[in-house]
């Protein structure tokens, strides 16, 4: 690895490309400086009545007092907003379960529609400008709602006086007060712009004070973006990159910290995706899927979701109810988004609240349920995604919803975490598919919305900040089109609210399908459109095949010409067994043939799926297994998440347009996190140089000793005796036999020398005249060892003699008779003195 040269007159362009964290955080909305009030609202149902309950289809219409404006919304039950097991369960200050109950579907008068505005003076003239979504508060004559409605793109938040003095901030403009609640309403359009804040001190006054320069200080949103692009979470536990490069802050390249130079800290946790670098999000460049929703469902399907508040979040609402109706209407106005743009609903199946008291020392059951005194946005993201592991539930995702910010942070996620129920641990952090919206008014739906974007995989829009560092080139940001980097901030993912902000961007809708697609997001939680039980029953005409349905076209209006499906009863026409309009595998009324292909593979990993013949559902969606060879020979593609790709092959598919190479490679060697993009583009100013994004290759993607990627970590990975077993079992038996014949050699060694040495021999037996010389004296004797053998009795120790002039006796001992010559043997000592040794 070469340094990076300071001369390089090119280094703007790989500043882009250096890497980036991606959490990020959500700045507050701005101040509200005009509100204005919905006059005489009227509710008109078929029957004539204003009596309305949580099935009907009515009308409610009004006048908008500062235009003078007639408003009329078109509305119906929302059924997919609760799940058809969804309930409600009350934490005790404990942390633990003390009540555990369903959610009552007629207690919601919960629903959707559209908005038309009245055309001149006439009454019965009315054009469809937008879209509504609406929470009933009170029927009867003098109707109360909450809720959200369109009008040409400027979204007007309606909350009653009580909502809105209860969730006020200083900065707000002040509303009459009167006794009986009614009904307030401010547009994207009535917010100050950031540029506007130093003009209207006005709005800004508080009872705590007045100074204007500590109203100003307050009003400081220091870059209100929410840095997506800039940081991001990395589930590698053995990450050895962000230490090094936090630490980078502290060298200097011509005296300058790197991270100044660069022009954003490489801090590791600064915005609302995560912590240290990494996320799954589209994975491909995406510049390059700006519109295209391939990816998505053809058909609708429903993201179940968790929801949970804490003390806080307790705080500013009167009872336990107005808290579960809260969340619902926040829930029930972002999803209309998410139907539109990705045929994906949002529907709420498990609503924990918490006791209303904040403890000091919060129970570990709970340990996100903490005062606003205690940590930050980012601890309680780590707190509420531990606790989130522990659940048993198959959601989507969760959400924490708070009224602690950090100072005008409101929002924080994990990206791309749609569908992953398991916590994972770096050390430092917790990331499992969860996120945090803190409460901010009538427009919490949005920051809802923005925070589940990044769940889904969603980087931010561009901005003129991010552009000016060229970050849309390496996909860390959104660009507006293929030729215009700035978003202006008017979708949903721009890294602040703002004003006119009603969808999302059309980069947005790519990057997310195109994650879905790939399956670098995962997207098998989602549950399609059939046998969907909800709280309503049957309710033939909804557009949802529910339990006891055969089929459900959408009513009269929507069925049209529908030659399988009855709308009126929601049955099967004669003869028919399936409806072409649902089933993947009805062809005319009829089960497709068992040869009929209903799930086209997209490559040669992708399985190819074709209908039973006895069923009007498609199969399961299934691949090659990960890790099978694809492509040509000597390719090194292998399968991965239904994908014929590779390391190389992720890279050039990412990065590769930054530079216009086709040979952009995988950084494999060097202190990389192996299951995230850290790529090498063949051109002159970039040879050898490895750039880094935060993005994850495939679920699935080889990795160190025969692991696969899952989420940005290596696991299954084998040990490195495991993964080089062909080369350690022979070489550890070699080894084995040798040290095995050295020990028998050395046995052998020792036997031979044993056989070689004098054996002692036994005493002479029998009578001897000759008497026995004297005992020496009794005293310790001093063991002195023969070193020469001789014969008789070999090794002994001669018997010591005291007196002068004594010693041994020496030489052959005479003998008295002829013939025999003495034989010169030694006398042995007294018994009780020999020592052997062998």
């Amino acid at each position: 690895m070469r340094p990076i040269n300071p001369v390089i007159p090119l280094v703007v362009g790989v500043l882009s490309l250096l890497t980036v964290n991606t959490e990020a955080r959500s700045q507050a909305p701005n101040a509200i400086r005009r509100v204005s009030s919905l006059d005489q609202p009227t509710i008109k149902a078929p029957s004539k009545s204003n009596r309305i309950d949580y099935l009907s289809h009515f009308d409610i219409t009004f006048t908008i007092r500062d235009r003078e404006q007639r408003v009329k919304l078109e509305l119906e039950p929302n059924h997919e907003i609760l799940a058809h097991d969804a309930y409600v369960q009350y934490l005790g200050p404990d942390g633990k379960v003390h009540t555990e109950e369903p959610i009552k579907r007629d207690q919601h008068k919960v629903f959707k529609g559209r908005t038309l505005v009245g055309r001149g003076r006439g009454q019965g003239m009315w054009d469809p400008v937008g879209w509504t979504r609406v929470y009933i508060k009170q029927d009867g004559p003098q109707p109360l709602f909450e809720g959200v409605f369109n009008i040409r793109g400027d979204n007007h938040h309606v909350q009653l006086q009580s909502s809105y003095l209860q969730q006020k901030r200083p900065q707000d403009i002040e509303i009459p007060q009167q006794k009986e609640d009614y009904m307030v309403f401010y547009r994207d359009s009535d917010m100050l712009r950031p540029a506007e804040v130093p003009t209207h001190l006005d709005l800004k006054r508080s009872v705590s004070t007045d100074d204007p320069s500590e109203l100003e200080a307050r009003w400081t949103m220091a870059g209100s973006t929410c840095h997506a692009d800039k940081l991001g979470f990395n589930t590698n536990p053995d990450h050895p990159v962000l230490d090094s490069f936090t630490e980078q802050k502290k060298s200097s390249w011509a005296s300058m910290p790197m991270a100044d130079l660069f022009g954003f800290g490489l801090s590791k946790r600064q915005d609302d995706i995560g912590t240290v670098s990494g996320g799954n999000s589209g994975g491909v460049n995406l510049q390059s899927t700006i519109g295209d929703s391939s990816g998505c469902p053809s058909t609708m399907r429903v993201a179940l979701m968790g929801v949970a508040t804490d003390c806080s979040f307790w705080e500013k609402h009167d009872s336990r109810d107005d808290v579960q109706k809260t969340v619902v209407k926040i829930v029930n106005s972002a999803s209309n988004l998410y139907e539109d743009a990705f045929n994906i609903s949002l529907g709420l199946r498990n609503l924990t609240i918490t006791d209303k008291e904040c403890s000091d020392n919060p129970s570990s059951a709970a340990a996100w349920n903490i005062p606003c005194s205690q940590g930050n946005i980012t601890s309680r993201l780590d707190l509420f995604s531990e606790w989130r592991g522990s659940q048993t539930d198959e959601n989507a995702y969760w959400t924490l919803m708070t009224d602690c910010n950090t100072g005008s942070e409101v929002g924080l996620a994990w990206l791309g975490q749609l569908c992953n129920t398991d916590v994972s641990d770096d050390g430092t952090s917790k990331v499992s598919g969860t996120n945090v919206v803190v409460s901010t008014g009538a427009a919490g739906w949005q920051i809802f919305a923005h925070e589940s974007g990044h769940t889904f995989g969603a980087v931010h829009d561009c901005t003129s900040q991010t552009c000016s560092t060229s970050q849309q080139d390496s996909s860390n940001c959104c660009p507006l089109s293929k030729s215009s980097c700035d978003a202006g901030g008017d979708y949903i993912m721009n890294p602040s609210t703002g004003q006119d902000i009603t969808k999302f961007s059309p980069c947005t809708i790519g990057n997310i399908c195109s994650a879905i697609g790939r399956n670098s997001v995962k997207s098998n939680c989602l549950s399609d459109n059939k046998g969907i039980v909800t709280f309503t029953g049957a309710q033939c005409g909804n557009g949802i095949v529910e339990a006891g349905e055969d089929c459900d076209c959408g009513g009269d209006e929507n069925c049209g010409d529908n030659q399988c499906c009855d709308p009126g009863t929601c049955k099967f026409k004669d003869g028919a067994t399936c409806d072409d309009t649902n089933d993947d595998c009805c062809v005319s009324c009829k089960f497709a043939a068992s040869d009929h292909v209903c799930r086209p593979s997209t490559g040669e990993c992708d399985i190819e799926e074709k209908c039973t013949g006895d069923s009007g559902t498609c199969p399961k969606n299934t691949y090659k297994e990960d890790g099978d060879g694809c492509g040509d020979d000597g390719s090194g593609l292998t399968c991965a998440s239904g994908q014929c790709t590779s390391r190389d092959a992720q890279c050039e598919s990412y990065m590769g347009s930054v530079t216009g190479s086709n040979k952009t490679k995988a950084c494999n060697d060097g202190p990389f996190p192996v299951c995230q993009m850290w790529c090498q583009a063949d051109s002159s100013f970039m040879s050898q140089q490895c750039t880094g994004n935060s993005q994850n290759y495939l679920d699935g993607t080889p990795c160190d000793r025969g692991g696969h990627c899952k989420n940005g970590k290596c696991e299954g990975s084998k040990s490195w005796i495991d993964a080089h077993k062909n080369i350690i079992i022979p070489v550890a038996a070699a080894v084995g036999g040798l040290i095995v014949l050295a020990i028998l050699f050395c046995l052998f060694r020792r036997y031979r020398r044993n056989r070689n040495t004098m054996k002692p021999m036994a005493a002479a037996t029998g009578y001897s005249p000759w008497p026995r010389p004297m005992p020496p004296p009794q005293q310790t004797p001093m063991r002195r060892l023969s070193r020469s053998p001789g014969p008789g009795y070999g090794q002994v120790p001669q018997a010591p003699f005291s007196g002068p002039g004594q010693g041994p006796p020496r030489g052959p001992i005479p003998t008295p008779y002829p013939g025999y010559s003495g034989q010169g043997y030694d006398v042995p000592p007294p018994y009780s003195q020999t020592v052997r040794y062998a």
